[in-house]
């Protein structure tokens, strides 16, 4: 246009949350360590949360490696201790030097999203599948040993969350404990989301059942609500649907103040559009909503609601809170990039 100051740009550009489950969590328990990890404090460079868990895992499967076999690994009678180090030390050597982001970066990401130790190992084992055979290895002949090893890796990448992310961890048990005691009495999950919006977990066992005609028989499912609850899926999936339930109200907070400022705003999870003249007032937007959220006893409130609704429930106490100063996203400069 020769003037491109002046130019009428429709193209959107988005700002994207950093590991944004994670975000919620450290703010839910003003969790400093695990703030500073997901860029929701200052900071002169962006923090990558999963290089951290990724040099913090390399370490560890480097010193399991290193670690000699104190026994004759072919003799009669192992017992049960010497057969797990064999195979924590057999399983490190096989992985080691093949850890890099990509093979922890899926388990990190979906570990606040309630990852199972089944689901962690299957991710980890796509990664190395691919890492062995990029070396020629024949990954049919060792199925057995891949297996174990990317079982000893996701158990090993999951307890380093836990360890980086404590106050994260904590929630997350306090969560999933309440859970089980609301559907410990054959009640469904519910409460209300942090913008007003009533919810109730639909989790209910299935029960299949035959149509025959003439032609074909057809097997149906019955999952309607007079089924019996699934305890399991009940509390399982509480902690993400909490989680998400948080991400959504901050992204209709900001949504709400965006139209109210009259400015264009469109967003898919936690990745927010708006045109380029607009950026750098959403980002002071999202960030505000951000803390506007949780300036709010959130868990309290939970609490408070669950304890009117299922009043013969004595819950556990809300975990302590850390040392996070919430008013810091306001200039954390890589809370959204």
């Amino acid at each position: 246009s020769g003037d491109p100051e002046n130019y009428m740009c429709s193209l959107p550009v988005h700002m994207d949350g950093s590991c944004n489950g994670l975000q919620h969590y450290a703010a839910l328990g003003r969790d400093e360590g695990g703030g500073k990890a997901v860029n929701l404090c200052v900071a002169d460079k962006p923090q990558d949360v999963y290089i951290g868990v990724m040099h913090e895992v390399i370490r560890r499967v480097a010193a399991d490696a290193d670690e000699m076999i104190p026994f004759d690994e072919n003799k009669e009678n192992i017992t049960g201790g010497e057969k797990d180090l064999l195979k924590k030390i057999k399983s490190a050597r096989l992985v080691n030097g093949l850890i890099d982001r990509g093979v922890v970066k899926r388990t990190v990401m979906t570990s606040v999203y309630g990852v199972t130790y089944i689901g962690a190992k299957n991710q980890i084992k796509e990664k190395i599948d691919e890492k062995l055979e990029e070396k020629g290895c024949d990954i049919d002949e060792l199925e057995q040993e891949i297996h174990t090893a990317c079982g000893y890796l996701a158990s090993l990448t999951m307890e380093v969350m836990g360890q980086q992310f404590k106050g994260a961890r904590q929630t997350m048990n306090w969560l999933t404990e309440c859970a089980r005691l609301i559907a410990a009495q054959g009640q469904p999950v519910s409460f209300i989301s942090p913008i007003g919006v009533p919810v109730v977990q639909p989790y209910r066992q299935r029960r299949p059942f035959t149509v025959v005609t003439l032609l074909q028989s057809i097997t149906l499912t019955n999952d309607s609500d007079k089924m019996p609850l699934h305890r399991q899926r009940q509390v399982s999936a509480f902690p993400p649907n909490y989680v998400h339930s948080l991400d959504s109200s901050h992204m209709l907070l900001t949504a709400i103040e965006m139209q109210k400022r009259g400015l264009y705003f469109s967003a898919v999870h936690d990745s927010y559009w708006t045109h380029p003249c607009d950026i750098e007032e959403m980002n002071t937007v999202l960030r505000e909503s951000f803390i506007e959220l949780y300036d709010r006893p959130l868990l309290e409130e939970l609490k408070n609601v669950w304890e009117m609704r299922y009043p013969s429930i004595n819950f556990p106490d809300v975990p302590a809170q850390g040392d996070l100063d919430l008013k810091d996203v306001r200039s954390a400069p890589y809370f959204f990039q």
